[in-house]
C-alpha cells in the first residue's frame, strides 16, 4: 500500500461536532438568529442557544476577543466606544458575535467554561439586554414577545427593559421619542442594546407612512436618538451590525450611508472575522475534536515533501528551488492550521467563491464544508486531508450546498450529472483507465479527483484573473502522498477527450454548460446565410407579437406603413434600419407613392438595439445548425447521449434568441407637438425601453406600457368637447371628422383605438354635454341632421351603437336643445370658421381624396398663468419639479418668490447652498439672514 494511505486518515483522528455528523445542514444551522437566542425560542440549535455549547464550537478571533473585552470595559464604567458598528460581508460573523456578547453578560459562568481565555475580560456584573432584531420585527405587524403589546422598535425596546410606560403614547402614534426618554428608559445601571440587521428593518418601515413622515423616517431617528444617549450613558453599550457594501444592502444605499454615520470613529467599527482566522473558525465550528498536534504535523510534512518534490523537479534556476522550497514550508504551516482541511480548499473558497454574489463567505463555507464532512465521514473516508479532489458530488446534500453558494444550478446539474457523477461520467471512463494496472491509484479515483477539483475553481475567481485553473494549481490541490505529478497530467489529457463540458482555453481549465460539440456546431453555423437567419428570427419575433393589434413588422419603408387607419400603430423597425439611411421623419411624412401622411398623430416607432439582434442571429444560427445535425444524425454516428445534448443545445439556443428578441427593441419614438416656440411641425419624443422592467413580459407589453403615459384607451367627455371645438360657431362636428383629428393632429389626445371616442360621445351625451345624431346633410355649408328625431341627448346610448362615419355627428349642447324645442334643424348665424389649426400634411395634387380635408378646431392651449401658493419643506420637491417642467417650455417667464425659513441654519452652508444661486441670478435680490 501507498504512502498515501501509511498516514492516518482523518476520519481517525477527528470528530465532527454532533450536528454535522448527524447531517443537521440546512443553512440555519450555521446562521446565528439572535432574536431566537435572546428569547429562548424552542427550535433553535444547541450550538447557538446554549451559552456552553456556543462558546465551545467558536473559535475566538483576536478581533471578537477585543471586541468582547471593550464592550465589557465600558459595561463596568470605563473607558472606550459606547457605540459600536460590526460591519462585514454577508456570513462574515455579525450576528455571532451579537449572540457571543449576549452569552458572554447573562451566562458567564457556562461561557468561561467552555472557553477559559475569557476569563481575562472585565465582569461588568449584571447587565440589562435588549435585542432588537431587523429580521424578526415589522413595521406593520405588532411584537407580543415580552408580554407587551409593541408597535415601534422604541416601544420594544422599552418593554423588553420594562420601562413601557415611558414611551407608550410614542409607541401608539409611531413617533421617536427624544433623547431624554431614552436616557429614562436605558436606566442607571449596565445595559447592553444589540441591534442586528439594522438596515432590514428600516428599509420595510420606509414603506409605512406615519402621518406627515414614515416609520422607516422615524426609526432613524429613534437610532440616531439612542445613539447619543447610549455614548452619554457611563456604563451603555450599542451594538450594531451593517452589510459591508452598496451591493449587499440590496441597492438601499442612502440608508446603508445614514447608518454608517452613526459611528463616526474608525476604531468604532469592528470586523470579526479577518481572512487569517477563516481556517480557524471553520475548524471550531465543525469539528468537535481535530486530534493530537503530531498527527497534523505528520501529515503536513508529508505533503509538503510531496509538493517540493514536484516543484523542484520542475524547477530550472536556483532562484526556482529557493522558491520551491518557500512553497511546501508554507503549505506544511498552513496545513497544521488547517487540519483536517488542505489549505488550497479554504483558499479557493474565500478568494474565488467569495467574488460570487451568491456567495457567504463563513455562513456559505460552513455550510459546504459541513456537508462535505458528512458525506466524508458517513463513508469512512480515508484521505489524509480533505481536499479539492475529495468533494464528493454524488452526495445530494454536497451539491445542494454547493449550487446554493456558486449558483448555477440550472445550468451545471448536467454538467455534473455528465461529466462526474453518473456512472458514465468521462471523469469515472478516466478513474477505470488510469487505475487498472494499480490497485493504490484505483483507490484514488484520478478521474473524478481531478475532475472535482476542476469543477470547484470553475466559479469565480480572483481578482484580475480569468475563471479556472491552471494546471499548477490544480496538481497541488489534488496531490495526495502517493499520487505523482505525471499521473495527474495524464488524468487531465484523458479527462479533455472524455469530458462533454471541459474546455482547456488560455492555459486554465474550466467546466462551462457548453459542451465540446461547439466546434462541430459552429462549423456547421458557418455554412447558413444571413437571410436564411434573418428569415428565422423574423418567425420568432412574429410568434412573440402574435395576438397584438396595430403592429406594424419591419416595413420596407414608409410605403410598407399604412395611412388612414383609425388604430395606434406601433411599428417595430428591421433590425438593419439606420437613421442614417431612412430617417423617422419619412416615415411620419409619407405614405403611399409619392403621398403625405394624414394620420400623424397614430404612429410609434420601435428602434432597434443591433447588439440584442446580433445575439438573437448568432443563437438562432446556433438552433438551426443543432437542428441541422440532429437531421443528420446517420452520417456522424451521434451516440443518444450526443443526440441529447444537441437537442439541448438547440432548446438552450431557441430560448437565449427569445430572450434576445424580447429586449431586441430598446428605444420608443413617438412624434407629438413641440412646444410653442418651436416652429417644427413635431418632435420626436423617445422612451427608454430598457428601463421598463423585463422578468416575465413580453416585448409589446413593455413598450405598451412604456407608451401608456403619452396614448391612452379613453378620453374623457369634457376634453373631447374642448378639443372638438364645438360652440356657436361650430355647432356640429362629424364623427369622421373627429377621428381624423385625433389621429392627425398632435394637440389631440393620442388613442390606441378610434372605439375610445364612441365611449367618449356615450359620455358626453349621457351628461348632456353634447347631442349626436345619424344621418347628416350639408345644406349650404351648414351641417344638419336630415331628421331631428334622430338627435340623441341627455340619455344613455351604448358605444357599440355610436357611428363614426361621415352620416353621424356629434352637437353643441345647446344647439341640439333648441333643435329638439323647435322640432326642425337650427341653422347657426355665422358662416363655418376656417381650420385653426394647420392641416397635418400638405395636400399633394396627386394624390386624390374620396373626401375633403377636415376642418380643424381650434388650439386648446393656456396664454398666461399666475400662482399664488404657499409650500412648507415637505413640498419643496413638488416645487422643484413644476419649476424645472416651466423652465422646460422656453416660454418667456417671470417668477417672483418669498422664502421664509427657520433653522438654524450653518452660516456658511447657507451662504453657498441658498443665498449665493439666488444673487446670481437677481443681483438686486433683498436677503436678510439673522
Amino acid at each position: 500500500m501507498s504512502s498515501g494511505y501509511r498516514l492516518a486518515p482523518w476520519t481517525d483522528i477527528a470528530r465532527p461536532h454532533e450536528d454535522v455528523a448527524a447531517g443537521v445542514l440546512d443553512m440555519g444551522t450555521y446562521a446565528a438568529n439572535l432574536a431566537g437566542v435572546f428569547r429562548r425560542r424552542p427550535g433553535i440549535a444547541p450550538v447557538y442557544s446554549d451559552a456552553g455549547r456556543f462558546y465551545s464550537a467558536t473559535y475566538l478571533t483576536a478581533k471578537m476577543g477585543e471586541l468582547l473585552g471593550d464592550v465589557m470595559d465600558v459595561l463596568a464604567g470605563g473607558k472606550g466606544s459606547h457605540v459600536l458598528q460590526l460591519r462585514t460581508p454577508f456570513g462574515g460573523g455579525k450576528t455571532h458575535s451579537l449572540v457571543a456578547l449576549l452569552h458572554l453578560v447573562r451566562d458567564r459562568p457556562a461561557a468561561l467554561a467552555a472557553c477559559p481565555a475569557l476569563k481575562e475580560i472585565t465582569d461588568p456584573g449584571k447587565v440589562q439586554v435588549a435585542v432588537l432584531s431587523g429580521e424578526e420585527l415589522d413595521p406593520l405587524s405588532p411584537a407580543t414577545a415580552t408580554g407587551t403589546v409593541t408597535h415601534t422598535l422604541w416601544g420594544e425596546l422599552a418593554a423588553q427593559l420594562g420601562r413601557y410606560e415611558l414611551v407608550a403614547e410614542h409607541d401608539r402614534t409611531g413617533s421617536a421619542p427624544g433623547g431624554d426618554t431614552l436616557r429614562r428608559i436605558l436606566g442607571d445601571g449596565p445595559t447592553l442594546v444589540l441591534l442586528d440587521e439594522v438596515l432590514v428593518f428600516v428599509e420595510k418601515a420606509m414603506a409605512v407612512q406615519r402621518g406627515d413622515s414614515t416609520a422607516g423616517r422615524q426609526a432613524m431617528l429613534f437610532i440616531q436618538a439612542l445613539t447619543e444617549a447610549v455614548s452619554s450613558h457611563p456604563n451603555a453599550v450599542m451594538v450594531y451590525s451593517l452589510q459591508a457594501s452598496v451591493g449587499e444592502a440590496v441597492g438601499a444605499e442612502g440608508l446603508l450611508s445614514d447608518l454608517d454615520k452613526l459611528v463616526a470613529r474608525v476604531d468604532a467599527k469592528r470586523e470579526p472575522v479577518s481572512e487569517d482566522e477563516v481556517l480557524r473558525v471553520v475548524q471550531r465550528r465543525l469539528f468537535d475534536e481535530i486530534g493530537n498536534e503530531q498527527v497534523h504535523t505528520e501529515v503536513a510534512r508529508a505533503y509538503g515533501q510531496l509538493l517540493r518534490k514536484q516543484l523542484l523537479a520542475t524547477a530550472e534556476t536556483s532562484d526556482g528551488r529557493r522558491e520551491a522550497e518557500v512553497v511546501a514550508g508554507n503549505l506544511e504551516k498552513r496545513i497544521v492550521e488547517a487540519y483536517p482541511f488542505h489549505p488550497d480548499l479554504l483558499d479557493l473558497m474565500y478568494h474565488r467563491w467569495g467574488s460570487l454574489p451568491s456567495y457567504q463567505r463563513t455562513r456559505g463555507a460552513l455550510q459546504f464544508l459541513a456537508a462535505v464532512v458528512h458525506a466524508l465521514w458517513r463513508n469512512g473516508a480515508k484521505s489524509p486531508l480533505i481536499g479539492p479532489g475529495d468533494i464528493d458530488f454524488t452526495d445530494e446534500q454536497v451539491r445542494g450546498a454547493f449550487f446554493s453558494q456558486v449558483g448555477e444550478r440550472e445550468r451545471f446539474t448536467a454538467v455534473l450529472s455528465s461529466d462526474i457523477t453518473s456512472a458514465g461520467s468521462g471523469a469515472a471512463t478516466v478513474d477505470r483507465r488510469l487505475g487498472i494496472d494499480s490497485p493504490t491509484i484505483s483507490q484514488l479515483n484520478v478521474g473524478t479527483r481531478v475532475a472535482s477539483a476542476v469543477m470547484l475553481y470553475s466559479f469565480g475567481a480572483r481578482e484580475g484573473e480569468d475563471r479556472g485553473v491552471l494546471e499548477s494549481d490544480l496538481v497541488r490541490g489534488v496531490l495526495v502522498p502517493g499520487l505523482d505529478r505525471n499521473i495527474v497530467l495524464a488524468a487531465l489529457h484523458d479527462l479533455r477527450e472524455e469530458e462533454l463540458y471541459l474546455h482547456h482555453t488560455g492555459r486554465r481549465y474550466r467546466f462551462e454548460p457548453t459542451p465540446n460539440l461547439t466546434k462541430l456546431v459552429r462549423d456547421e453555423a458557418a455554412k447558413l446565410t444571413s437571410l436564411e437567419v434573418l428569415i428565422d428570427v423574423r418567425l420568432e419575433l412574429e410568434r412573440q407579437l402574435r395576438g397584438a393589434t396595430g403592429i406594424c413588422l419591419w416595413p420596407d419603408g414608409p410605403n410598407g406603413l399604412a395611412d388612414e387607419q383609425p388604430l395606434f400603430t406601433v411599428c417595430y423597425l428591421h433590425p438593419e434600419w439606420s437613421q442614417d439611411r431612412e430617417p423617422l421623419s419619412k416615415f411620419i411624412e409619407q405614405a403611399g407613392k409619392a403621398g403625405t401622411r394624414r394620420y400623424r398623430n397614430g404612429i410609434a416607432f420601435v428602434l432597434p438595439d443591433a447588439s440584442q439582434f446580433d445575439r438573437a442571429r448568432h443563437s438562432t444560427r446556433l438552433r438551426l445548425a443543432a437542428d441541422r445535425l440532429l437531421t443528420k444524425s446517420p452520417k456522424y454516428g451521434f451516440s443518444p447521449e450526443q443526440i441529447d445534448e444537441l437537442r439541448e443545445k438547440a432548446g438552450n439556443a431557441r430560448r437565449d434568441a427569445a430572450a434576445a428578441l424580447g429586449m431586441a427593441y430598446d428605444t420608443a419614438v413617438l412624434p407629438t407637438r413641440p412646444r410653442q416656440d418651436d416652429d417644427s411641425p413635431y418632435i420626436l419624443e423617445h422612451i427608454d425601453l430598457r428601463s421598463m422592467l423585463a422578468a416575465g413580459r413580453a416585448l409589446h407589453e413593455r413598450v405598451v406600457e412604456a407608451l401608456s403615459q403619452r396614448v391612452f384607451s379613453s378620453v374623457t367627455a369634457s376634453r373631447l368637447v374642448a378639443l372638438s371645438g364645438l360652440g356657436p360657431d361650430r355647432p356640429v362636428v362629424r364623427c369622421s371628422d373627429l377621428v381624423d383629428w385625433f389621429y392627425s393632429y398632435f394637440d389631440f389626445t393620442k388613442l390606441w383605438n378610434h372605439r375610445a371616442l364612441a365611449t367618449a360621445i356615450t359620455n358626453a351625451i349621457s351628461s348632456s354635454e353634447l347631442g349626436y345624431a345619424v344621418g347628416i346633410t350639408d345644406h349650404q355649408g351648414t351641417l344638419r341632421p336630415l331628421d331631428v328625431g334622430r338627435i340623441r341627448f341627455a340619455e344613455r346610448i351604448p358605444a357599440e351603437e355610436i357611428d363614426l362615419s361621415a352620416d353621424a355627428a356629434v352637437i353643441w349642447h345647446d344647439h341640439a336643445r333648441a333643435m329638439l324645442q323647435d322640432g326642425q334643424p337650427a341653422a347657426s348665424d355665422a358662416p363655418p370658421t376656417e381650420p385653426t389649426l394647420p392641416a397635418p400634411a400638405p395636400k399633394d395634387a396627386g394624390n386624390n381624396r374620396a373626401r375633403p380635408e377636415p376642418q380643424a378646431p381650434p388650439a386648446d392651449v393656456v396664454r398666461n398663468v399666475d400662482i399664488r401658493a404657499k409650500f412648507d419643506k415637505s413640498g419643496l420637491g413638488d416645487l422643484y419639479r413644476a419649476l424645472a417642467w416651466l423652465r422646460g417650455q422656453g416660454s418667456a417667464t417671470d417668477v417672483e418668490i418669498h422664502i421664509s425659513a427657520e433653522g438654524p441654519f450653518d452660516r456658511t452652508a447657507l451662504r453657498n447652498g441658498l443665498l449665493e444661486p439666488i444673487e446670481e441670478s437677481d443681483p438686486h435680490a433683498e436677503v436678510r439672514a439673522e
